[in-house]
């Protein structure tokens, strides 16, 4: 770690909280709202696998800065503030997670109701279904990481020595991503086989890991405070797949969801912040109208009012880094 972000962690940012003086960054603008995005909150620290899941201690210390600093609300109420132009008087927070783990149901839900909280989650419909390995291909990638870390991988004629190809010098996520759909499946299934990923994966804590399955995410939607959006069925980078591709990937994941929880989908929020114009038309054509970013990447995102922003919250970092950059973030992501 550079010396720079060290001496900010340890030293500049305890120091702008502890005085208070954060809420000068929010206040810089006229923004009202800011989308905050996480994955997974944990039980343990989870950083040696992925670096998605956030410390059950940290979310709840979260938690407790979010409902003393901001009002909190759901994303559909934010979505209608943005369309009708509203400024709310109060710096306001809408909090989501990504892609479905089990640690959403059995860590994050119980802290998010002890205090009130609306929360959408954005599911990967894939886990209505029964999985030979109960993870994402995100996941799988890291297994492999994790237990074969010195070896040469190889994916056809392909070889990737500290899993970065040797021709092209491309990680290997980003190879794997921006293959063609059933190209991207083939290699999955091809590496989950060959370097024993079933087995090898059940070594680790499931929380980090696992999927919710059918049951679980019923239960979840059965919440009064949890909205629940697609996040695609497979987990594609929609933008770099065929628009064929990307439109049957979120039909399926909108029949799948609603199917299973038996309330209508209208959101989506895009996996590893891909797409594109034709497919941002594309899920508005499926009635899936309330679309969420990362950050915007084409120019009339801007004044799309499909689409909205987030700020990713940090799962590597300290509490205090992580408060700072959400106020600060009112800047550059809020509306």
């Amino acid at each position: 770690m550079k010396a720079s972000k060290l001496i900010a962690r340890k030293f500049i940012f305890p120091t702008i909280i502890k005085a208070g003086l954060e809420k000068k960054w929010r206040n810089r603008t006229n923004n009202s709202i800011l989308n905050i995005l996480y994955h997974g909150v944990v039980s343990k620290d989870s950083s040696y696998f992925s670096p998605r899941h956030i410390n059950k201690e940290l979310f709840e210390k979260h938690l407790k800065y979010f409902i003393k600093e901001f009002d909190i609300i759901s994303l559909p109420e934010a979505f209608d503030y943005y369309r009708n132009k509203k400024t709310l008087k109060r710096k306001t927070l809408t909090i989501s997670f990504d892609d479905g783990y089990k640690n959403n149901f059995n860590i994050a839900l119980p802290l998010l109701e002890k205090y009130n909280i609306k929360t959408t989650f954005f599911i990967s419909s894939i886990l209505t279904q029964e999985m030979d390995v109960r993870t994402l291909w995100s996941d799988i990638i890291a297994c492999l990481k994790y237990f074969h870390k010195k070896e040469i991988i190889e994916i056809g004629n392909y070889r990737f020595n500290n899993f970065i190809e040797e021709s092209s010098n491309v990680s290997i996520e980003d190879f794997i991503k921006t293959r063609d759909a059933n190209i991207r499946d083939e290699i999955i299934n091809q590496l989950i086989k060959k370097y024993n990923i079933q087995t090898l994966i059940k070594q680790l804590p499931s929380e980090i890991w696992e999927l919710l399955n059918k049951h679980e995410l019923q239960k979840l939607s059965s919440s009064k405070l949890v909205d629940i959006g697609s996040h695609g069925h497979l987990h594609y980078n929609l933008g770099d797949i065929k628009i064929e591709d990307a439109k049957k990937d979120m039909k399926t994941s909108k029949i799948l969801l609603e199917d299973a929880i038996n309330k209508k989908i209208d959101m989506i929020a895009y996996p590893d912040n891909s797409y594109t114009q034709n497919v941002k038309e594309a899920a508005s054509e499926m009635e899936l109208d309330k679309q969420l970013a990362v950050e915007y990447k084409l120019n009339n995102d801007f004044n799309d009012n499909l689409l909205l922003a987030r700020h990713g919250v940090s799962c590597t970092t300290t509490y205090e880094s992580n408060i700072f950059f959400i106020n600060k973030a009112f800047q550059t992501r809020g509306f």
